[in-house]
């Protein structure tokens, strides 16, 4: 039984008291979260003729698609930069009007600079191409074919050495002129050499190895936020932006969520079902009725901060990616954090992106300081000249690369939380529960919503 106009009154403590007839919205799904997988539930739910109403904190969909638009139809994607090159991901973009294009390299010359002098260093002992690279990380990591769905679908018991540290796992399969690959995709959990091989995996597993040397990446012609721009526009009211979740109420009869809008406006939503997209961490969950079980589970999680810029007047040519290598870190010379990643030409003349990566404890502000700072340092060693650097455009994409100890890993945490979905008419995606790729995201997603369906 799910929620209509005659069972307001009478199910739960939440009721349409203190609101008005026009403040209180009935669907048949409340999605909490408009990023990647919220909006493309919500296409998929509408697809399927179901109702939805999507809440969302930001003035836009899309999450950590971030897209900066310059002058004479230029534009920088500066967070997501592309999707896998497969038929969901083409399915998806065609449903949505958006013409797809492959997204090559812009940078055909990488310079290797240690950030914390500033000054240049020859490239890490023994580097693979990508090619070389790939196709010999793809042979080590091949008895984990459960995770090519880029889920937790692990064995009962874990094998031990998916949570010893990825530095063993290199060491004991020579893989060591992987790792600049392997940084590439895999920088998000900070100090990859000593990240649980597991946590490794969910950035760089057979799913993209296998795309990396099949498919590639497409991106939309317009940049990356066309998509969820055609998508805003097909869902049109259905997307109540600049809005936060005041309080909810689940049961197996349906769900009620209390809402406050940005310019002070209160609404009930009453659905049939709760679809959950964002990282549920305790810290986003005040006014949850959460369950102990749920509890339990989400006051687990741990991640790193992670964010993102456009920065410009750098002294870099352009063509040229800037790769931050820490010779002092063997092997594979990768940057321990917080660090910036890279400063890499984006395409358009003057412009690079950036990415840094840090602990809990990273405040944007550092965040910025360091992508000035290293750049700075870059002028002041003559590295490149005339560097006068600013941040055109930060974002944040924090909380990500979410997990939790060896000891829950190995207590069944992901079983039991898969397990809940469906419960209290509650469901769940998102890059908690898959590996944070848009293209795997989306076919999750697209299990959740079938289960949906089927209730």
């Amino acid at each position: 039984m799910g929620f209509n106009s005659r069972t307001v009154r009478t199910l739960g403590s939440l009721n349409e008291e203190g609101f008005a007839s026009n403040d209180i919205i009935i669907r048949d799904v409340c999605i909490l979260g408009g990023g990647s997988t919220g909006t493309y539930a919500a296409i998929r739910l509408k697809d399927n003729g179901k109702s939805i109403i999507v809440v969302e904190q930001n003035e836009v969909l899309g999450g950590h698609t971030e897209t900066l638009y310059l002058d004479a139809n230029r534009h920088v994607d500066y967070g997501v930069e592309g999707v896998f090159n497969n038929e969901l991901s083409r399915t998806y973009l065609q449903r949505l009007g958006v013409e797809p294009q492959l997204r090559l390299a812009s940078t055909p010359m990488t310079d290797y600079v240690d950030f914390k002098t500033g000054k240049k260093v020859p490239p890490p002992s023994g580097t693979l191409s990508p090619i070389e690279a790939a196709t010999l990380y793809r042979a080590a990591i091949g008895n984990y074919s459960y995770l090519k769905d880029g889920l937790y679908n692990l064995p009962d018991p874990v094998p031990e050495e998916l949570l010893q540290p990825f530095g063993e796992f290199v060491k004991k399969t020579g893989i060591q002129g992987t790792l600049q690959l392997v940084k590439a995709f895999a920088h998000g959990v900070g100090n990859i050499l000593e990240a649980p091989l597991l946590r490794i995996l969910q950035f760089f597993s057979i799913p993209q190895i296998d795309i990396l040397l099949q498919g590639g990446y497409i991106t939309p012609r317009n940049g990356m936020y066309e998509l969820y721009k055609k998508a805003s526009e097909v869902l049109g009211s259905d997307v109540l932006y600049r809005t936060t979740i005041n309080r909810t109420e689940r049961s197996n009869s349906g769900v009620k969520v209390v809402v406050h809008s940005a310019n002070g406006d209160r609404k009930l939503i009453m659905a049939k079902q709760l679809l959950l997209t964002f990282v549920p961490i305790r810290e986003s969950l005040e006014g949850f009725d959460l369950s102990t079980t749920e509890s339990s589970l989400f006051e687990k999680w741990d991640w790193v901060n992670y964010y993102v810029a456009v920065v410009k007047n750098t002294g870099i040519p352009n063509a040229v990616t800037v790769m931050n290598t820490d010779p002092r870190n063997t092997p594979g010379a990768l940057p321990l954090p917080p660090f910036q990643l890279a400063l890499q030409f984006s395409g358009v003349d003057g412009y690079f992106t950036s990415k840094v990566v840090g602990n809990t404890s990273l405040t944007e502000q550092q965040a910025k300081e360091i992508v000035l700072s290293d750049i700075r340092r870059m002028a002041s060693a003559g590295t490149y000249v005339g560097g006068h650097p600013e941040i055109a455009v930060f974002g944040h994409h924090t909380p990500t690369t979410v997990s939790v100890s060896n000891a829950d890993i190995q207590d069944g945490f992901y079983k039991r939380v898969y397990a809940l979905q469906g419960t209290l008419n509650t469901f769940y995606t998102g890059l908690a529960f898959c590996s944070d790729y848009s293209s795997l995201l989306w076919a999750y997603t697209d299990t959740v919503v079938q289960k949906m369906l089927s209730s």
